[in-house]
């Protein structure tokens, strides 16, 4: 079902593209310069109709896809085909890594909890790890037990970043500029969860290709925000990273057998 998935990955990817200049444009009107009080644009309605909007063309193509057979054994449900696929697997994590350093070493500046987002720069070269095993073990039949534990490390990291997003987020009046953010931080750690389902049998395919989808957008449209380099780097590899957990999701979707007629009922 290759085509399947790079049709919804093409989607999302384009989707997602419209979002980050949607939250660019807020980004520039949510606060008067002067007085540094919320500006009610209308871009701040368009961005909310473009993550609703985007729920419902998700939720539509996956009723499209629930016509194919979803496995639920890592070894048949995240078997790469593309050539190479191993290698670029690993381009996420090692973002990730280099994310997690640049905010473990020098967090933004203007952050009034650096110790916090030293905290989860650790947790972000912990989660990358994770991200690496898992896309090396993932789809062996003998690597349940690392993946398992790789699953572990990169839910771990996604709940120090939200625990992070949300204190930085505790003293801003201004929901709009850290609303999206949260949002996306709660996604990545539902797409994580669905993913990790596949290693302790406890497979939800559709949820996992949702919430990744759902993922990778919140995740490039916050990638625009003023959230130091570390923080930034954070979102595009988890981003990438969701991408390729859809896509290899989708492209194991297999036909489903035609049913058999019984006889006499033609």
């Amino acid at each position: 079902m290759r085509s399947e998935a790079f049709k919804l990955t093409s989607v999302t990817v384009v989707i997602s593209t419209v979002g980050f200049l949607f939250r660019w444009l807020q980004d520039l009107r949510i606060a008067n310069e002067e007085t540094g009080l919320p500006v009610n644009a209308p871009i701040s309605w368009l961005v909310a109709l473009l993550i609703l909007a985007t729920a419902a063309v998700l939720v539509g193509f996956i009723f499209h896809l629930r016509q194919f057979d979803a496995f639920s054994e890592p070894e048949r449900a995240l078997e790469a085909h593309i050539p190479f696929f191993g290698i670029i697997a690993l381009i996420p994590p090692i973002l990730l890594a280099a994310a997690g350093a640049i905010e473990l070493i020098s967090p933004a500046e203007e952050t009034m909890w650096p110790g916090l987002h030293r905290i989860c720069g650790g947790g972000a070269i912990m989660g990358a790890f994770g991200a690496g095993v898992m896309a090396v073990n993932g789809a062996k039949a003998e690597g349940g037990s690392a993946a398992r534990k790789g699953a572990v490390m990169y839910m771990l990291f996604a709940g120090l970043w939200l625990i992070t997003g949300y204190r930085d987020a505790a003293t801003d009046p201004q929901v709009w500029r850290f609303l999206v953010d949260i949002l996306a931080q709660c996604v990545v750690l539902l797409a994580g969860y669905y993913y990790a389902g596949y290693f302790f049998h406890s497979a939800h395919p559709w949820w996992a290709v949702f919430t990744g989808c759902m993922g990778i957008l919140l995740c490039i449209m916050s990638a625009i925000d003023d959230n130091g380099l570390g923080m930034s780097l954070m979102y595009a590899a988890t981003a990438l990273q969701m991408l390729l957990w859809v896509f290899n999701i989708t492209e194991n979707l297999k036909t489903k057998p035609l049913t058999a007629t019984p006889a006499g009922k033609e």
